[in-house]
C-alpha cells in the first residue's frame, strides 16, 4: 500500500520544479511532546470551562487568546517567554476592542483597517515581541470586525486576556522548580555542537562551524535575556555567560589549529564532551586536559578548555572570561525608532501591508463572498510582520489551506455539533507547535481546521464553513501576490547585498580592535561580527525560497559569503595565537587590512565593482588575514565581471 502511494508522489516530485519543492518542503523536526500537550490544554480547557458553565461559546475568546499566547511561546528564558506572550496578549486584546468598536460601520471600517495595518507594520520593527504583538493586533481587529462575538468590547478583551493568562501559567509552570532550565539547555547545546567540531573532517568543518555559530548566537540571546532581569549579580547566570565565551574561544583555537595543519588532541576532545555531559546534569570532568602545548594554537585550545572545565566544576568567574553585555533598553528603543523612521524596508513593507489590507477590507464591504473577513485575515497572516519571503508564505499557506479545508470539512461532517467537537480541537491544537517547527504551510494545515471548528462553535455553519474558508483564503493569497508581491521591485531583489555589506563592516570593526587585549570593546565587536555573519546566513537561506529569478541571483553571493567567513575566521584564529605567545601584528598592517574591508563594504552598498586589489600588508603575523581579505576582494571582482 505504501508503494502504491509513493510512486505517484515520486512522479509528482520529479515533475515539479526544484525551487518549488524547496519552497514547500517542510524542515525536519522532532515533535516536542510537552509543547504540544501544553498548547492542547491551553486551547481546550477554556472551552471545557465554558461548556461546564452552560454555554461552550463563552470559552471561545479565552481559547483564542490562549492559542495566540501558546504560539507566541518560542522557548528561551522565562523572562523572554513572558515578554513575548504578554506582548501578543496585549496586541490581541487591543485589536479586539478596535474591531468590535467599528463592527457594522460599513465602509468606515476600510480606513480603520488601513490605519491599524500601518501601526502594526511599524510596531513589528521593534523586535520579536513587537512582531507578535503587531500580528495579534491586526488579526484580532479583523476578527472583531467580522465575527459576531456575544461579549462587549471590554468583556471580550478581558476574556481574551484571561485565556492568554492561562496559557502563560502553563508555559512558566516549571519556573519555581528549574528557573534556569532554558539557559542551561542552551549552553549545553553549544558544547554538544562544539564536540562535533572536533569530530568533523576538514572539508565538512565549514558546515559544522556555521551550525555552531548559530547555536552560540541563540544561546547568548537566551542567557542574556534572562540575566538582565536579575536584581543584582547572579553568579550562576554569570557562569553560563563565561562558559559561552570559553566555547567561542575554543572554536577559534580549533580554526587556528586547522590553519597550522594540526589535529586537535583526542584528550581535549574527550574533555569537551565531558563538559557537555556535566552541563546536562552529569558529573564534571575528572581533571583538566593533559597534552603538550607545542604551538600558540595548541596553547589557546588547551587554555580555553581548561577554563571551561574550571567553570563547570564551580570555580569563580574571572573578569577576562566575561564577554560583552547586552545593550540597554534605551539604546534598543532608539534603534527601533530609527528603523521605523528611516528603514527603507520598513516603509516598503508598511505601504504593501496597508494596500493589501485596504483592498481586502474593500472586497469584504462589497459582499461578493461569504465571511470575507477571512480574506483580510489571510492577508494579515501571509504578510506577517517580518521581512521573510512573502512568496513562500503565500504558496505554503495556499497549499496548507487547501489540505486543511478538506480536513475541516471531513471533521465537521463526521463530528456532531457540541462537546464532541473538543476532541478534534485538542488534536489540531496539539499539532500546531509541530507544524510551526516544520514550515508555514504545515502549520496552516493544522490551523485552518482548528479555526474552522472554533468559529463553527459560534455560528453552527457546519461543513460549508470549510469550503467558504478555502475560497476566502485563496482570494487573500491572490491579493498578496498581485498587490503585495509582483508590483514591488524590492521583492525581486532579496536583501542579501545590504546585509553582506553590514557583515563586512562589522568584521572590519572587529579587526581594528581585535589585537588590543585591553580594549573593552573587543569582545563586543567580536560578537557583533559573528552575529552579523549568522544573520547573513539566515537572510540567504530565506531568499533561496523565492522564485528562480530571485534565488538564482542570490546564489551568486555564496562564494563571497564563504570568503567573508574566511576573513572572520582568520582574524579570530590569529587573535587566538597572538593571545598565547605569537607576536602581534603591527598597527599599521591591521589598519590597512581593516580599511580594505571598509572599501569593500562601501563598494557593495554603492552597487559598484570593488576597487583596485589591495596591496599585501607585509606582516607575517597577519598573513592569513591579509590573504583572506584579498581573496574576498578577488571573489567580488570576479562576480562583477560575469
Amino acid at each position: 500500500m505504501t508503494g502504491l502511494f509513493r510512486r505517484p508522489a515520486d512522479r509528482l516530485a520529479e515533475a515539479a520544479p526544484g525551487w518549488l519543492l524547496e519552497t514547500v518542503r517542510p524542515a525536519r523536526a522532532r515533535p516536542h511532546w510537552r509543547a504540544m500537550a501544553r498548547v492542547a490544554a491551553s486551547v481546550t480547557i477554556p472551552l471545557v470551562a465554558g461548556w461546564a458553565a452552560g454555554r461552550i461559546t463563552l470559552g471561545l475568546l479565552p481559547a483564542m487568546g490562549a492559542m495566540a499566547a501558546a504560539l507566541a511561546d518560542r522557548g528561551g528564558s522565562y523572562r523572554a517567554r513572558i515578554i513575548r506572550i504578554a506582548s501578543a496578549a496585549a496586541g490581541g486584546a487591543a485589536g479586539y476592542m478596535i474591531g468590535h468598536a467599528v463592527r457594522g460601520l460599513g465602509w468606515w471600517t476600510v480606513p480603520v483597517v488601513v490605519v491599524v495595518s500601518v501601526v502594526s507594520a511599524l510596531v513589528s520593527t521593534s523586535g520579536a515581541a513587537g512582531s507578535l504583538s503587531a500580528l495579534q493586533l491586526l488579526v484580532m481587529t479583523v476578527l472583531g470586525i467580522g465575527v459576531p462575538y456575544p461579549q462587549t468590547s471590554l468583556a471580550g478583551a478581558l476574556a481574551y486576556l484571561l485565556g492568554a493568562a492561562w496559557a502563560l501559567v502553563l508555559s512558566v509552570a516549571a519556573w519555581p522548580v528549574r528557573p534556569r532550565a532554558a539557559e542551561e539547555a542552551a549552553v549545553g547545546q553549544v558544547y554538544r555542537e562544539l564536540g562535533h567540531l572536533f569530530e568533523e573532517p576538514g572539508p565538512d568543518r565549514a558546515v559544522a562551524l556555521a551550525a555552531f555559530d548559530t547555536t552560540l548566537k541563540n544561546a547568548y540571546e537566551t542567557v542574556f535575556g534572562a540575566r538582565s532581569s536579575a536584581a543584582g549579580p547572579d553568579q550562576e547566570r554569570t557562569r553560563l555567560v563565561a562558559l559561552l565565551n570559553q566555547a567561542s574561544q575554543t572554536r577559534h583555537a580549533l580554526v587556528s589549529l586547522n590553519q597550522e595543519n594540526r589535529e586537535p588532541p583526542t584528550e581535549i576532545a574527550r574533555v569537551v564532551r565531558a563538559v557537555s555531559v556535566a552541563l546536562s546534569g552529569g558529573d564534571p570532568p575528572a581533571g583538566t586536559p593533559r597534552c603538550e602545548a607545542g604551538s600558540p594554537a595548541l596553547r589557546a585550545l588547551r587554555s580555553a578548555v581548561e577554563e571551561a572545565v574550571e567553570l563547570v566544576s564551580g570555580a569563580d568567574v574571572t573578569a577576562g572570561q566575561l564577554p560583552y553585555e547586552r545593550v540597554g533598553y534605551g539604546a534598543r528603543l532608539r534603534s527601533a525608532w530609527e528603523r521605523m523612521r528611516h528603514g527603507h524596508l520598513t516603509r516598503v513593507y508598511t505601504i504593501r501591508l496597508a494596500l493589501c489590507m485596504g483592498a481586502a477590507a474593500a472586497i469584504s464591504e462589497l459582499h461578493w463572498i461569504q465571511r470575507s473577513y477571512w480574506t483580510m485575515l489571510t492577508v494579515a497572516l501571509v504578510l506577517k510582520p517580518d521581512f521573510g519571503s512573502v512568496f513562500a508564505r503565500a504558496l505554503q499557506r495556499g497549499i496548507g489551506t487547501v489540505v486543511g479545508a478538506v480536513i475541516g470539512t471531513v471533521v465537521l461532517s463526521v463530528v456532531p455539533y457540541g462537546p464532541a467537537i473538543l476532541i478534534p480541537i485538542a488534536v489540531f491544537a496539539a499539532l500546531l507547535p509541530y507544524g510551526q517547527q516544520r514550515n508555514w504551510g504545515l502549520m496552516s494545515t493544522f490551523q485552518v481546521p482548528l479555526v474552522v471548528l472554533l468559529v463553527d462553535l459560534l455560528t453552527g455553519a457546519g461543513p460549508k464553513l470549510a469550503e467558504i474558508r478555502l475560497v476566502d483564503t485563496l482570494i487573500g493569497c491572490a491579493i498578496v501576490l498581485l498587490l503585495g508581491y509582483l508590483p514591488w521591485p524590492a521583492n525581486w531583489q532579496a536583501p542579501v547585498g545590504p546585509r553582506f555589506a553590514d557583515a563586512v563592516s562589522a568584521t572590519a570593526r572587529y579587526l581594528r580592535h581585535a589585537f588590543d587585549r585591553d580594549d573593552p570593546r573587543r569582545a563586543l565587536l567580536h560578537r557583533e561580527a559573528f552575529d552579523a555573519l549568522a544573520d547573513l546566513r539566515t537572510v540567504f537561506q530565506r531568499a533561496l525560497t523565492e522564485p528562480p529569478m530571485v534565488s538564482r541571483r542570490v546564489t551568486t553571493w555564496m562564494p563571497a559569503m564563504t570568503a567573508l567567513e574566511h576573513v572572520a575566521d582568520a582574524t579570530a584564529a590569529t587573535v587566538a595565537r597572538t593571545d598565547h605567545g605569537a607576536p602581534p601584528p603591527s598597527g599599521e598592517a591591521v589598519r590597512a587590512a581593516a580599511k580594505s574591508l571598509d572599501d569593500i563594504a562601501e563598494s557593495v552598498r554603492a552597487g559598484r565593482p570593488a576597487g583596485d586589489r589591495p596591496e599585501p600588508v607585509g606582516d607575517d603575523t597577519l598573513e592569513r588575514v591579509d590573504h583572506a581579505v584579498r581573496g574576498l576582494h578577488a571573489t567580488l571582482s570576479e562576480a562583477a565581471t560575469r
